[in-house]
């Protein structure tokens, strides 16, 4: 998943993002504000160390520092028109716009990069275009959300025929991949479209995380 700025709009996810729950974000040291950012989240008592150079904050934790460290600067390029945005907006700004729009987000992987030649500015169509990379790790799929209850027995029937759901089990943990997977493979002998509408449906669900191919919680409901 990306979050996009560009010199003429704003490309953040117009609808809020309840499946995400665990990002992975990358800093790096040779950027000003993402190694100030860095450093206030390493002396932040409540970070896990995952490693010498990857610690894990909870989305509160990281909403409070923004707030304590950085509201100036949050409330500066909100006031901002569009056209000029792209200008002004820092890793700040992003993560701010991402607390905003996963309003499922748990927690957040922060890794520090040495990369002295980064660049998130790059030229989409001969724009200029600050690209912001987000990592979904984790998600959940809850199915209930998605199709009512005339339709979930129906969906129910397919996941286990599909052998992604065992009888009587209603949820599981399952990679983004191996869910399609096993979806397409149910779909090719299978392809009457009763079964076709719902297997699309929750293959859009989970479309945009496609790259990312993170582990999900999938969950159904009986009733």
């Amino acid at each position: 998943m990306t979050l996009k700025i560009s010199n003429n709009k704003l490309m953040f996810t117009e609808n809020k993002d309840t499946f995400s729950e665990v990002v992975d974000i990358t800093l790096y040291r040779y950027n000003s504000v993402d190694n100030r950012i860095w450093g206030i989240l390493k002396g932040f008592n409540s970070h896990k160390k995952l490693s010498k150079n990857s610690i894990l904050v909870s989305s509160e934790s990281l909403k409070s520092i923004l707030l304590a460290n950085f509201r100036k600067e949050i409330n500066r390029v909100e006031s901002l028109h569009s056209s000029i945005v792209h200008k002004e907006a820092t890793s700040v700004y992003f993560l701010w716009k991402m607390l905003e729009d996963l309003v499922g987000l748990r927690w957040v992987k922060f890794t520090l990069n040495s990369n002295v030649s980064y660049n998130r500015v790059v030229d989409i169509d001969d724009m200029k275009t600050i690209k912001y990379s987000v990592k979904v790790v984790r998600g959940t799929l809850r199915l209930f959300d998605v199709f009512n209850k005339v339709q979930l027995p129906l969906v129910n029937s397919i996941l286990y025929k599909a052998n992604i759901l065992k009888r009587g089990q209603q949820f599981t943990v399952i990679k983004a991949d191996d869910l399609n997977t096993k979806l397409d493979i149910f779909l090719a002998t299978n392809n009457s479209s009763e079964i076709l509408t719902p297997i699309n449906l929750i293959m859009q669900e989970i479309e945009p995380y496609q790259t990312d191919n993170p582990e999900l919680l999938l969950v159904t409901d009986f009733d």
